[in-house]
């Protein structure tokens, strides 16, 4: 990373980052094309690091990218507010993001679907939800091992 001084390796306040976020962006490629798309996502920290998870439909784009190409990669961020300036080139953003290389993998699971929608529901809502069998009928969900994440921030207000 660049700039050093931005860079965030705090668990809990990339915790926090996560916390203020709805929406990831998922990084795909297949022959050399990438794809991008986003998803709202739920996500869980556990020793061996962070696991994002999201759901799409049964069939579709990013499933039969994952299916052939699971090396994916994430971003997260706060959406970003400019900050002005008198000049055009003094102009910024402060921002919070949060971006990870990993894994994806298509959750067959019941047990491990629905835990995952749980969390993405409860990320989403901060509610918690409990998921039968017939929930998980026409929807796929994925999980995304992150192998390298890093935090950074540029915040001028407080």
């Amino acid at each position: 990373m660049r700039r050093k001084d931005r860079e965030i390796t705090d668990t809990d306040s990339i915790i926090q980052i996560l916390s203020e976020c709805k929406v990831m962006h998922l990084g795909m490629c297949l022959d050399n094309i990438p794809y991008v798309t986003p998803v709202n996502f739920g996500y869980e920290h556990t020793e061996n690091g962070f696991t994002f998870f999201f759901h799409c439909a049964e069939k579709g784009k990013r499933l039969d990218i994952i299916s052939k190409n699971p090396n994916v990669f994430i971003e997260i961020d706060n959406g970003g507010e400019i900050t002005e300036a008198e000049k055009a080139c003094g102009y910024s953003c402060d921002y919070k993001s949060v971006m990870g290389q990993g894994t994806a993998k298509i959750l067959t699971d019941s047990a491990e679907k629905k835990h995952a929608l749980s969390l993405l529901m409860k990320h989403q809502t901060g509610l918690d939800f409990a998921f039968e069998d017939k929930d998980l009928e026409g929807v796929s969900v994925c999980a995304v091992y992150v192998s390298e994440i890093t935090a950074k921030a540029r915040i001028t207000k407080n």
